[in-house]
């Protein structure tokens, strides 16, 4: 059991790790493929889920963390069940697609590196929130 404000920093860390992976994925497959296009590529899916996916997302769920008034909050509550729902199947969507090759790897990387980029710089929302709430 956490303190709600607690709950900000697992909510940023989660989002920027998972961003972090992502990108990861992304790079390493751009790096296989030596093209210089898939970078251009990732900037219109990165400002896509920056600025209007996760962006507001992010600002929601981290101000929803800051509402909880008992004094102690159970970890898991970081996320909504949606939320965890969401995650679910976007993981297992990219795993699908990976695994079973079913997309090309030129597909992966610029899309991979757009996303993860923009989920790393969205986790910020929990980070600002915690600053500012005392």
């Amino acid at each position: 059991m956490l303190k709600p404000r607690t709950l900000l920093i697992v909510g940023g860390a989660l989002w920027a790790i998972a961003g972090i992976n992502i990108a990861i994925i992304g790079l390493r497959c751009s790096l296989q493929l030596h093209q210089w296009w898939i970078y251009l590529a990732a900037i219109p899916v990165f400002l896509v889920f920056r600025y209007v996916i996760f962006g507001p997302v992010g600002r929601k769920y981290a101000k929803r963390l800051t509402g909880f008034t008992e004094d102690r909050v159970p970890v898991w509550r970081v996320y909504s069940l949606a939320g965890y729902l969401i995650m679910v199947f976007m993981m297992a969507l990219g795993i699908t697609l990976r695994v079973e090759h079913l997309v090309p790897t030129w597909s992966i990387a610029f899309f991979y590196l757009g996303l993860g980029l923009a989920l790393l710089l969205a986790s910020w929302a929990y980070f600002a929130e915690y600053k500012i709430t005392k």
